[in-house]
């Protein structure tokens, strides 16, 4: 099958603010998917060109969604399936082919991270969606998203909304403070009943300092390895302090680069 890994790498036209420490993480995350892909026949795919410019105020977390059909069309790629992950994810090295559990499916990880999180942004876009009702026992992170070509009329559905209504999406960025395209991607799967597969938390592993799987069992002194090492398929370095990001993955990068070889 043409399977692809689609990597969001756009600096936004705010970088100036230089917010993660700066942008190296980029090429590492860059590094080890092009890793992946090759190891399993797949093709990485950078996405580098928003739609409208404006990424300030169209952020490209939402604006990856809107332009992914677009863009791939423009660029001749063709594609079975696609993962569309985080700019800031890295996966370790043996990871497991996860294309083969979709099920051709649209393929999610459930959000069980920051359930207040969750809960404060389902009822701060609830009314722009009329009222609906969100099941967050389906609520699912937007930074693992496996999709087919099947699902280009949805993505087409969230562009529409989102651009009808857009200064009402931005000020409720703004007032909610619980990112950008996360629940109202939710909310547009759910509103259309897009048939969900949940994939297991290993593949898009997050909050990995607040749940100190950055350290190791120091009652093993013979094993140092990191818990999220351990543990994880795909490591997602979101959930701490913006500005420690590209430290940290340094650290991190200089930690398992050899077997990315």
């Amino acid at each position: 099958m043409k399977n692809i890994v689609i990597l969001p790498i756009v600096i936004p036209e705010d970088a100036k603010l230089n917010k993660f420490g700066g942008w190296e993480w980029m090429d590492y995350s860059k590094k080890a998917w092009q890793y992946w892909c090759q190891k399993h026949g797949y093709k990485l795919i950078i996405y580098n060109e928003t739609s409208i410019k404006d990424t300030t105020k169209f952020r490209v977390t939402v604006q990856r969604w809107f332009d992914i059909f677009d863009f791939l069309e423009k660029n001749n790629i063709q594609f079975d399936q696609a993962l569309m992950t985080d700019a800031c994810s890295l996966p370790k090295w043996d990871c497991p082919d996860f294309f083969k559990l979709t099920n051709n499916k649209l393929t999610v990880r459930r959000e069980l991270d920051n359930l207040g999180w969750v809960y404060d942004g389902v009822e701060g876009y609830k009314e722009i969606f009329n009222g609906y009702k969100l099941d967050i026992n389906k609520y699912f992170n937007s930074g693992f998203v496996i999709f087919n070509k099947t699902h280009k009329q949805l993505f087409k559905k969230f562009k529409e909304k989102y651009l009808s209504q857009s200064e009402e999406f931005i000020n409720l960025q703004k007032t909610i403070n619980k990112g950008t395209c996360q629940t109202p991607l939710n909310y547009i799967v759910q509103t259309n009943n897009v048939e969900v597969n949940f994939i297991s938390i290993p593949y898009n592993l997050s909050h990995l300092y607040r749940k100190d799987l950055l350290t190791y069992n120091t009652q093993l002194n013979e094993d140092t390895t990191p818990y999220f090492i351990k543990y994880g398929y795909v490591w997602v370095f979101s959930g701490f302090d913006k500005t420690q990001r590209n430290k940290l993955m340094n650290k991190v990068w200089e930690l398992v680069k050899d077997k990315y070889q």
